[in-house]
């Protein structure tokens, strides 16, 4: 099994020196070391290895995520079975998210791997996903980019689609998909079992042109809805607007505020998608939306659409 190896930095490839988490120049190839010290040495696993960048995903910016992604989409054509990229647990949503539009789900089988902690530590959960990318990867079970990641040391490794990722919760390093629609899991037998309930998204088969991003996102606005809040001055630049809405897919309908920015935001026309929306009974301050221009986007993670907005204006 041939497979490349792209180290880009963070956790996965940092040392813990005087109380504080920094990169280490030799980590990325101690990672390999250290796997085979734990599993074994397999005769079947050729790896070869690549680092475009080496930075802490909490940095990152369009220019490391290009370089990313621009490091994967070099490779792909060079015989390789898979491609497994280490990346930052902080940021690793938006880079597999880069990756998973820009490759599709046609291609040779990249795994995006991280580490809740330096890898020396007995709790980390590194070697054990980097493992369960290896044994994916052998399974020849999905094509496309993925996420594989195990939460607890009681839980198998989760594999989870590149597009599917929701933000991690607050102080915590544990990684979900959507909805919880994972794409299946490997158990302690390094089996592979799919989720059969799972489903590609149609418009995600083919590759969105990649060609590149800009530094920093100025045309595409975030914001995320709170009691109290007072929305914001919208620079020129800005060509779209994701809002995110409380988990019953509503936001604000009735204050004067609400309805003067996204009467505002119409008039220059900027589109406002909403997130968080799923099919189901809607609640009565949902029926405005329409009213007020705002679209709603169902089954779609905010990161995700984020990044596809992004690589598309």
């Amino acid at each position: 099994m041939k497979i490349l190896m792209i180290f880009t930095g963070g956790t996965i490839g940092s040392t813990l020196k005087d109380g504080y988490i920094g990169l280490d120049s030799g980590k990325p190839y101690m990672l390999i070391e250290n796997y085979k010290s734990r599993y074994g040495t397999d005769p079947d696993l050729e790896i070869t290895t690549a680092e475009p960048v080496n930075f802490l995903s909490e940095n990152s910016t369009g220019t490391y995520i290009t370089a990313v992604v621009n490091s994967v989409l070099e490779h792909m054509n060079d015989g390789y079975d898979g491609i497994i990229v280490t990346h930052g647990t902080d940021t690793l949503q938006y880079t597999a998210a880069a990756i998973g539009y820009a490759l599709g789900i046609g291609t040779i089988p990249v795994c995006m791997v991280s580490s809740d902690r330096p890898v020396e530590d007995p709790d980390a959960n590194g070697l054990i996903n980097l493992h369960g990318a290896f044994e994916f990867i052998r399974s020849k079970a999905g094509r496309g980019a993925f996420v594989v990641y195990r939460n607890n040391p009681e839980d198998v490794t989760v594999i989870h689609r590149a597009t599917k990722l929701i933000a991690h919760q607050t102080l915590s390093s544990e990684l979900f998909s959507i909805s919880d629609e994972i794409y299946g899991v490997i158990d302690e037998k390094d089996r592979f079992t799919p989720n059969e309930d799972y489903k590609d998204d149609p418009d995600e088969a083919a590759p969105i042109p990649f060609t590149g991003l800009t530094d920093t996102c100025t045309k595409v606005m975030r914001i995320v809805p709170f009691p109290g809040m007072v929305y914001p001055d919208v620079p020129e630049s800005v060509r779209c607007i994701i809002h995110e809405s409380f988990h019953s897919g509503t936001i604000n309908t009735a204050s004067n505020d609400s309805r003067r920015f996204f009467d505002e935001m119409n008039s220059r026309g900027i589109r406002v998608y909403l997130t968080g929306i799923t099919p189901g009974a809607d609640y009565e301050s949902t029926k405005l939306y329409s009213d007020l221009h705002i679209i709603p986007v169902p089954g779609i993670s905010p990161i995700a659409l984020y990044m596809k907005l992004w690589m598309t204006l």
